[in-house]
């Protein structure tokens, strides 16, 4: 098809309204897993980050008891470092935040072509029906079938747009509410079939946050047109081409002066009709909507030098439908068997509006303003654009080279803080160390004062039993009595109460002193076993007593 892209033009989208391209549910962002909230800042969260910072395991639990409150504490220092974006928080909501589809290698937001050209499909749609008004649209049978060949978009070539940013905004719905047809304009604040509206405006329950594109915000992108690829087609004798003038005047006129001027004519005829239908169900709030649509209209060039159209997320059933079932979009009925649906004369028709607001202004989502630029202004915001992404490479660069250098005194720190607490942990294992060994010498000391008191008092007590023992061999060399003698042996012994003091020494001195009985009266000492041998017997038993009587026997 590259070959019949004719004719290309080069345009800037400018947004009016906030804009949103929903990046598909599986990509919102939930709290405490994906993004935390901390002194009025929201911050996107980058997951390998956080893992830098906390154990695998402790993510995961927090992960599935989504509990925000634990993973700020975990990062609570670390908050900007692990975080890819940084927004002012709207208010709060249980709702995840529906985030906005990036260009998978910049990360920047785009607006892919084909939301554009759906957008611009629905309002062709509605042109090539003139103003029919089907009960049942077979869209083939208006764009052709790209089974056979002839589908009209085929023709139309749109490029993505590309964005430097996103914000964030919160919405509500614009519900109708009470028994109709006398219906009111309210809020909604709760959901399913017997979801609450009342008329007070509430910016919580039943909100949603969504990551927009702020008005004023502008990207370039291009549209081609294949006129030489149509009239190929058309000149095919095989294929009929339904509405054949209509498309042909779309790939073959200046896009100003038809393409621009279809789309125009219809956002104007949607905006005075939504501009009706808050009219109708006006609150409180919907001067502000009626004011906004007034501002929006006010956008569109009498001379269709640029269009208006409505796109994408929050822009609603009859823009997304191409607005062509309804002139006007009043409510003379609701079905409460199809979830409470809107009717009008018998077809569903939409009885709410996502409305756009930050607690001052509201407005219905969407609204971009195409405009044609030359190739001078293309190159300009080429450049432009190159010379960002080197200023933002830059910044980037700057920034790692702080981070790294963060790092560095980081570990320099960590590297001192260890050195000194290994310093500080030899010290006191020195300390310990000297201390243990003077207990030890202190300990080894009073061993050895006490082993050399105990030998001291060994000697004088042994010295003590020596005089003792002398004293009593003394006084028992003037016995003759045994009974007497032993008696005295006894005593002394008992009066000693010194362990020196053995059975053999006892027996010893009674050795002696019998050898002194002997001699002094040998009479009583003759028989062995008789007179003072018994009580010999006695004391020590018979064969000590018979081996001393063989050895001392008169």
């Amino acid at each position: 098809m590259s070959e019949y892209l004719n004719k290309k033009y080069h345009l800037e989208m400018e947004v009016i309204s906030p804009l949103h391209i929903g990046a598909g549910q599986e990509k919102d962002w939930m709290k405490g897993a994906d993004y935390v909230i901390e002194n009025k800042k929201l911050y996107k969260l980058n997951h390998k980050k956080v893992l830098s910072k906390i154990s695998s395991d402790e993510f995961s639990t927090i992960l599935l008891t989504k509990d925000d409150n634990a993973l700020k504490r975990k990062i609570a220092d670390k908050i900007e470092e692990v975080a890819d974006e940084i927004f002012d928080a709207p208010i709060s909501s249980e709702n995840d935040i529906k985030s906005f589809i990036k260009n998978g290698l910049s990360n920047k937001p785009i607006v892919p072509g084909s939301s554009v050209k759906g957008a611009i499909r629905s309002i062709i749609l509605n042109y090539l029906l003139n103003n029919s008004k089907p009960f049942q649209l077979n869209e083939r049978e208006i764009f052709g079938d790209s089974n056979k060949g002839d589908e009209f978009m085929r023709f139309v070539k749109i490029s993505d747009v590309q964005f430097s940013r996103t914000d964030l905004i919160n919405t509500k719905i614009f519900n109708l509410y009470g028994l109709a047809p006398d219906l009111n304009g309210g809020w909604k604040h709760s959901g399913g079939r017997n979801g609450k509206t009342t008329n007070r405006f509430d910016p919580t329950g039943f909100n949603t946050i969504y990551e927009i594109i702020r008005p004023e915000e502008k990207g370039t992108f291009s549209l081609s047109l294949s006129d030489k690829g149509f009239d190929n087609l058309k000149n095919d004798s095989n294929i009929r081409i339904t509405e054949e003038k209509k498309k042909s005047d779309i790939v073959h006129l200046d896009i100003k002066k038809h393409l621009f001027k279809i789309i125009n004519e219809q956002t104007s005829n949607y905006i005075i009709k939504q501009i009706a239908f808050f009219k109708k169900y006006a609150n409180n709030e919907t001067d502000f909507i009626i004011d906004s649509l007034h501002r929006i209209k006010k956008q569109i060039p009498e001379d269709n030098s640029a269009c208006v159209l409505q796109m994408s997320g929050g822009s609603g059933f009859h823009s997304i439908t191409g607005d062509w079932q309804f002139d006007d979009f009043s409510i003379d009925a609701i079905d409460v068997n199809d979830r409470n649906r809107g009717k009008l004369r018998g077809k569903s028709s939409a009885k709410s509006r996502k409305i756009a607001t930050d607690g001052h202004t509201f407005e219905l989502m969407g609204f971009v303003k195409l405009s044609i630029i030359s190739e001078e202004i293309i190159a300009q915001r080429a450049n432009e654009h190159k010379a960002k992404l080197k200023e933002d490479q830059l910044a980037e660069e700057l920034r790692m080279a702080n981070e790294r250098e963060e790092q560095d005194r980081v570990e320099s720190v960590m590297l001192a803080k260890i050195a000194s607490e290994k310093k500080a942990e030899e010290a006191i294992i020195e300390k310990e160390r000297l201390e243990r060994e003077e207990l030890e010498r202190l300990l080894q000391k009073k061993e050895d004062d006490l082993k050399n008191a105990r030998e001291a008092n060994l000697i004088k007590k042994e010295s003590e039993i020596e005089r003792i023992v002398t004293k009593g061999l003394d006084e028992l060399s003037t016995l003759n009595d045994f009974d007497k003698g032993k008696k005295i042996i006894e005593q002394y012994f008992k009066a000693l109460e010194s362990d020196l003091i053995t059975d053999e020494v006892q027996v010893r001195f009674l050795e002696i002193f019998i050898e002194h009985c002997i001699r002094k009266s040998n009479k009583r000492w003759k028989k062995a076993g008789k007179q003072d041998w018994v009580l010999v017997v006695k004391w020590i038993g018979k064969e000590m007593a018979q081996q001393w009587f063989d050895s001392m026997k008169p």
